[in-house]
């Protein structure tokens, strides 16, 4: 009778032992398949619905953020071989608070062939950034694409959203900011086009357009969508002229609150320096 008892007993601690391997292989199957923070073995993050990937290029990695879809949000790849002339070859659409790339370049002389676009004064919505008039470097107004389709860019280089934004919706936003960019590239294949997050304002700002940096995030978030659209390169310009609290540095201010003093421009163009295509 005992024997019995004693077999029972030996077969039931046999079967827990046996359920328990079963569950560490579980378990090990699924901790390689997700690593922590939702890591693939693949090299994916999953974030939600969107994911994104790294990927190694010759020149540094490009980093994908790639939605259901399948389309990739490109960050601009990095390169340690610093090309000064690189910068001085872009054309710069951008609204006016990184106006003073003008005279940065400028102190460079005539060798820089770097054109800066911006609105003829009405300001640059995103929403209507395609029908838009810039001021040419003959003193036309004339869309950007128009403008494109003339100079041929070999890299161009957006900057804009800002104005107007607290009376443009996300869809308006995004539309308007695809449109822009499909309409350059009618006009200009081969240009590549690199697409910029943008500074925020001051923290005592107290603008008309009611700018603050909750708007500024969004709109940024808004700019990463339109990048993974329309697969143009992402540059974040943001992630270092913005302070921890969403505000533009303070090292980096104009007296206005929002336009980009030349030490931000500075970095700006250090950034494209090392950032290019």
């Amino acid at each position: 009778m005992k024997n019995g008892l004693s077999n029972a007993k030996n077969l039931l601690w046999a079967a827990a032992i046996l359920l328990c391997l079963v569950a560490l292989l579980v378990g090990l199957i699924f901790a390689m398949s997700q690593k922590a923070r939702g890591e693939r073995l693949d090299g994916t993050l999953v974030l939600g619905e969107i994911e994104r990937s790294v990927r190694s290029s010759s020149d540094g990695e490009i980093v994908g953020m790639e939605n259901a879809a399948g389309s990739t949000l490109i960050t601009l790849p990095e390169n340690s071989k610093g090309n000064l002339e690189t910068v001085f070859g872009m054309t710069f659409l951008c609204d006016k608070t990184i106006l003073g790339l003008k005279s940065y370049a400028s102190n460079y002389g005539d060798g820089v062939n770097a054109q800066i676009w911006t609105d003829d004064g009405s300001g640059f919505v995103a929403k209507n950034a395609a029908e838009t008039s810039i001021v040419f470097y003959d003193g036309s107004k004339i869309t950007a694409a128009n403008a494109a389709m003339v100079t041929r860019p070999r890299t161009m280089v957006l900057y804009l959203g800002g104005d107007g934004l607290a009376g443009t919706s996300e869809q308006e936003f995004i539309e308007g900011y695809t449109r822009l960019i499909d309409d350059l590239r009618s006009a200009s294949p081969s240009t590549s086009i690199i697409v910029c997050s943008i500074g925020s304002v001051s923290s005592n700002y107290q603008g008309a357009d009611g700018l603050d940096p909750a708007l500024i995030s969004r709109a940024n978030a808004w700019i990463r969508q339109v990048c993974v659209n329309t697969g143009a390169y992402y540059a974040d310009l943001a992630s270092f002229l913005n302070d921890d609290y969403g505000f533009l540095s303070d090292a980096f201010l104009m007296p206005d609150g929002r336009s980009i003093a030349a030490a931000g421009i500075a970095l700006i163009v250090d950034y494209f320096r090392f950032h290019y295509v």
